[in-house]
């Protein structure tokens, strides 16, 4: 019964990542047509361009990328052990998931089908890693937040249970930011 309510978990914030998504792209896809017409285009990766001709080494990647996945992730663990943790769940997958929709649209919309082969080599591997994390975190919450409202209040094992989970979690979100710093740079230098 407890492996079926996590995977239930699991398939709720899968879903939350999807509608985000779509909500992204149609989003973007909306805006950048009323801008078509007022002779506006979508140019939201001009930075990024320019940042490609320059060399970043793996190891400044990683602290950097560091200090930016991890900060959302303490935060969660913040939130995760309140009443509110499983809004605050919900609501960072569907972000997470608008945000992942926006960027994609952009990807094919400023450089066609080239674009979403790039945004797909760029995301490749640590992605799956970063959404099993992402999943995981938000089912942790989700189930600290319902046990919460419990007659008896959590007891120790509730918390080592969010903890042991939170902790796989996070371990999953740093290998994918060992991914995205050392193996990301040198499988796009291969194949671009």
């Amino acid at each position: 019964m407890r492996e079926r309510d996590e995977n239930a978990y699991i398939r709720f914030f899968a879903l939350w990542f999807a509608a985000g998504m779509t909500l992204g792209v149609l989003l973007l896809l909306t805006a950048s047509h009323t801008g078509m017409k007022e002779g506006n285009s979508v140019r939201l990766f001009q930075e990024a361009e320019a940042f490609l001709g320059r060399k970043v080494s793996a190891k400044a990647c990683f602290s950097y990328l560091l200090k930016v996945r991890l900060a959302p992730a303490f935060a969660g663990l913040l939130f995760g052990l309140t009443a509110i943790g499983a809004y605050f769940a919900t609501a960072a997958v569907w972000a997470y998931g608008f945000l992942c929709g926006v960027f994609l649209s952009a990807a094919y919309l400023q450089n066609g089908m080239a674009g979403l082969l790039f945004f797909f080599l760029a995301l490749f591997p640590q992605i799956f890693l970063y959404l099993a994390a992402l999943f995981l975190m938000a089912a942790a919450c989700s189930r600290m937040a319902e046990t919460n409202h419990l007659a008896g209040g959590i007891q120790k094992k509730e918390y080592f249970c969010f903890g042991v989970r939170y902790f796989f979690a996070l371990i999953l979100l740093l290998w994918g930011i060992l991914l995205e710093s050392y193996v990301n740079p040198w499988f796009l230098a291969k194949i671009l």
